[in-house]
């Protein structure tokens, strides 16, 4: 998942809405002082998409997530729990086949029931190739999936089907062992075919879209830096929702954010740099330990970067160490890969898969130097890089801490810093319009390759032009042939997260762990650290 952070700027005009209109959570109504059921988050950027199908940043997935809902959720401990399906069943056939029932009482907000035909059309349009979905390698486990997105085989031909309005069949080509947690995932949330079709700008707005969740997206046209949700009724599970109104704020500045929580204007923000430091014993300070991992992508077509000691070169001389406990502060910390700590167990040894694999992000500046002594040669001893980064106050703290280790450590590179909106600086590093670009992943399910299937030479968020077949045999070895047997798939893995950080055509930095005030008065916020991180449906103020 494309990382956005709970943190921003907003403007002038903006502020005053603000002011005037959020925090409502800590007010009394009513002669009993009974608490107004609303809460207000701060977020970071713009929702990008409200298509299942296109949705990959955190606040747009955040969004759908909140407004819609697919078979499973994720409960507190991030087990899949029943959504729209009445139960969570055990695959039978090896794991290859699901026959999972579904609710009758689900609707949607039009009052048109949720049916098995509705995740058959959602899902065979992700992978159909014209859809151009981002995340439709996801759906490749299940049958002829990946033959529909490479335009080999016809969408009505994918392996899920309805066995009846209430009961879904999905039969996999390769069994799937985190396919559950998927299910809980937007990518594979449902979608009411009469609705799509009649709507031409579907996903583009709250006008746009078509509710079956816990709450209701009203006030979004599409571009604004606020949206407000209000409870569905006609959800399925809708008593237990006690929230009425649930807000968010793009609010990019630390010391805004802080004021506003400060104010009363807001009921849950992230800290980070000195803010997170200070507020380390704040009552309200809750840790939140991310499954993400801030890096650098490399531009591997770039001059001096298209060599892999330049790329080792610049990595060795990172004090990552550095960076998390001051720079940041607010309990992030050094990564060992690309893969982050906490998130995966070997299954046969039981022991962390990160950790296993020993530190593959080392900080060693001599060898650092001698790397780019010997490669600087070529390249008549100079290298001038563009580093690429979003706008916000954590992002550029990044970046100028980064500019200073490279041009302290490796003489003769300089480093200038461009910095854009998420969303501008994304396209500009589709387009390969930076040496070095920022960026940050947090895990979509918990297994390996929700990081290391960035970076196959056919996947759409491979942005650093490197492309390698020994990477892409271990990875298609463990997707495929090995992905019945634990310990092959677990070998093809770490020889696929090794070799990536071998080449080092992406730099891990930290992983990622953020610090959030949250209004003691707002309880409930639920946070995962993979998947679509927050849930709000069981929010509520209390008195």
């Amino acid at each position: 998942m494309k990382q956005t952070h709970r943190w921003g700027i907003i403007a002038v005009a903006g502020l005053a809405a603000l002011l005037a209109a959020c925090g409502q959570g800590t007010k009394q109504s009513g002669a009993a002082g009974t608490p107004t059921q609303t809460a207000t988050i701060q977020t970071s950027s713009e929702i990008q998409s409200l298509d299942p199908a296109q949705a990959t940043d955190g606040d747009s997935l955040t969004a759908i997530s909140s407004n819609n809902e697919g078979l499973y959720r994720l409960d507190k401990t991030s087990t899949p729990i029943p959504g729209i399906a009445s139960k969570v069943v055990t695959p039978t056939d090896n794991g290859k086949k699901y026959v999972i029932p579904l609710r009758r009482n689900a609707r949607w907000a039009n009052g048109d029931p949720v049916t098995a035909q509705d995740f058959v059309y959602a899902w065979r349009r992700v992978v159909t190739p014209s859809t151009k979905a981002p995340y439709a390698n996801l759906l490749d486990g299940i049958h002829n999936a990946a033959a529909i997105r490479a335009g080999k085989a016809a969408p009505d031909t994918l392996g899920v089907k309805a066995l009846d309005p209430y009961t879904l069949q999905i039969d996999m080509g390769v069994a799937v062992p985190y396919l559950r947690v998927l299910f809980a995932f937007p990518t594979f949330f449902p979608l009411n075919q009469k609705y799509v079709e009649k709507t031409p700008k579907f996903g583009t707005s709250a006008a746009t879209i078509l509710a079956n969740g816990p709450f209701v997206l009203k006030a979004w046209n599409g571009t604004g830096q606020s949206w407000t949700f209000m409870k569905n009724k006609t959800y399925w599970d809708a008593k237990t929702v006690r929230l009425t109104q649930l807000n968010f704020q793009v609010v990019k500045e630390t010391a805004t954010a802080s004021n506003l929580f400060t104010a009363g204007k807001l009921d849950d923000i992230t800290l980070t740099g000195d803010y997170a430091q200070k507020e380390q014993t704040n009552p309200a300070a809750v840790a939140r330990r991310g499954s993400s991992i801030r890096y650098l992508q490399v531009n591997t077509k770039t001059k001096g970067l298209d060599n892999a000691a330049v790329r080792n070169a610049i990595s060795q001389v990172i004090d990552r160490k550095n960076l998390a406990a001051k720079v940041l502060g607010d309990g992030s910390v050094p990564p060992l890969g690309m893969i982050p700590q906490g998130m995966y167990k070997d299954p046969v040894t039981g022991q962390d898969f990160a950790k296993e694999a020993g530190n593959l992000a080392p900080t060693n500046v001599k060898k650092g130097q001698t790397l780019w002594a010997k490669a600087k040669r070529a390249l008549g001893g100079k290298l001038s890089l563009r580093l690429l980064t979003e706008d916000d106050d954590d992002a550029k703290a990044i970046a100028e801490y980064l500019q200073g280790q490279i041009e302290n450590h490796l003489n003769g590179i300089k480093v200038s810093i461009v910095t854009m909106p998420q969303k501008a600086a994304d396209a500009a590093a589709q387009q390969g319009n930076f040496d070095l670009y920022i960026k940050n992943w947090g895990a979509d399910y918990p297994d390996p390759t929700t990081f290391l299937d960035l970076f196959k030479s056919t996947s759409s968020f491979n942005w650093t032009n490197w492309h390698d077949s020994q990477y892409d045999s271990a990875l298609a070895a463990a997707e495929t042939t090995d992905a019945g047997d634990p310990a092959k798939r677990t070998k093809d893995l770490q020889a696929a997260h090794s070799r990536l950080m071998s080449e080092k055509p992406v730099i891990p930095l930290f992983q990622r762990y953020v610090l959030h005030l949250n209004n003691p008065k707002v309880k409930g916020i639920v946070y995962f650290p993979t998947s679509y991180h927050f849930d709000y449906k069981y929010t509520y103020v209390s008195k």
